[in-house]
């Protein structure tokens, strides 16, 4: 989907603050949506979490920086992180030029995928909290 010229992948699940979820067998993959990459500007550092770290839903996993801003991107459900893009602390750029893509932050082994999933937004739920997000950044 595309709201306003930004883009959302409908095959994956979105957090309120930003990131996306795309389910990979019993683990799930996290980054950060367009919406937040373009809101934040040329991203120059970003900080991702260490293998084998337990993180419960809403804490911080990750944060990064750019020349405005500093944010963080957050634990969408309880799990243990099973890899993590290293990449980003050389190329943070990844989280601009390929959100979905090679900008990836870290999988995640959860604790109860399905209770997990039930937490985010997927398909016609997404298009108004963006819209009405957009506007509350002056977009």
């Amino acid at each position: 989907m595309e709201v306003q010229g930004y883009v959302l992948p409908d095959d994956l699940y979105y957090t309120r603050d930003h990131a996306w979820v795309r389910v990979e067998g019993d683990r799930i993959r996290v980054g950060i949506t367009d919406v937040m990459q373009r809101l934040a500007g040329e991203i120059s550092f970003v900080r991702v979490p260490r293998v084998g770290k337990r993180f419960e839903a809403g804490k911080t996993l990750a944060s990064m920086q750019s020349g405005k801003w500093a944010g963080r991107i957050m634990t969408p459900m309880v799990g243990t992180v099973v890899e993590a893009n290293t990449e980003l602390a050389s190329k943070p750029e990844l989280l601009n030029n390929s959100p979905y893509g090679e900008g990836w932050v870290a999988v995640l082994q959860p604790d109860d995928l399905t209770l997990g999933l039930d937490g985010l937004m997927r398909g016609a739920d997404v298009e108004p909290w963006v819209t009405k997000e957009l506007s509350e950044h002056g977009q």
